[in-house]
């Protein structure tokens, strides 16, 4: 009986899905001198990229925050779809972004209009808020309501994501990249991202 149960429990435990951590392996608030380190190497390289960016003041959450001038990162574009500001970021994000914009230019993207980059929020998960702290609060996360095309076509995530094959292959770009975790999108997520494509990057600590 003993044996039976084991291997009962074994076999569960094997079906189980695996959670995944929101925070990236190693995060600590505030930063430890190991994440310090991780956003020194981003930064150079932003440098070793010749990425045009400033270094931004303390933001709450934020381990190396950066802002992009005209949001531009390589050819790629980031285009904010209401309100004003810096856009503060975490370096990773800039730099995971500099990263695929060779090609995303390739699919003829332009731009990415987005709602949401650095915003100090909980998980939220079919309606409701969660104990989990957001990547967004980390600045490592944005959400892609637009994809603006170089032949003057914008394609919306809600209107058009069963209808146009371009927006899966964009979605495809990041979910191949390295340094993006996979994203959420109305395929794989519609309850909560049935209107917007969400990016998050990776802050890889360890060297």
């Amino acid at each position: 009986m003993t044996n039976l149960l084991t291997t009962w429990l074994l076999v569960w435990l094997a079906a189980a899905p695996v959670k995944r951590p929101n925070m990236p392996v190693g995060w600590t608030w505030p930063p430890s001198k190991a994440m310090k380190s991780a956003g020194e190497r981003c930064l150079r390289r932003l440098d070793d990229a010749s990425q045009d960016y400033h270094r931004a003041e303390p933001v709450k959450a934020i381990t190396t925050p950066v802002t992009i001038p005209a949001l531009a990162l390589g050819e790629l574009s980031l285009v904010p779809l209401k309100g004003k500001g810096s856009y503060p970021m975490d370096c990773h994000l800039a730099a995971a972004l500099r990263d695929v914009a060779p090609a995303l230019a390739q699919l003829g993207v332009a731009a990415l209009g987005f709602r949401t980059l650095h915003e100090y929020r909980r998980v939220r998960k079919h309606g409701r808020t969660t104990n989990i702290l957001s990547r967004h609060a980390l600045g490592l996360a944005i959400d892609v309501f637009e994809v603006r095309l170089d032949d003057g076509r914008v394609l919306q995530v809600e209107r058009d994501w069963a209808d146009e094959p371009l927006l899966p292959l964009v979605v495809a770009v990041f979910d191949g990249a390295d340094a993006f975790r996979t994203p959420l999108t109305p395929a794989n997520d519609p309850d909560d991202h049935g209107d917007h494509v969400h990016l998050e990057a990776h802050m890889r600590i360890d060297p």
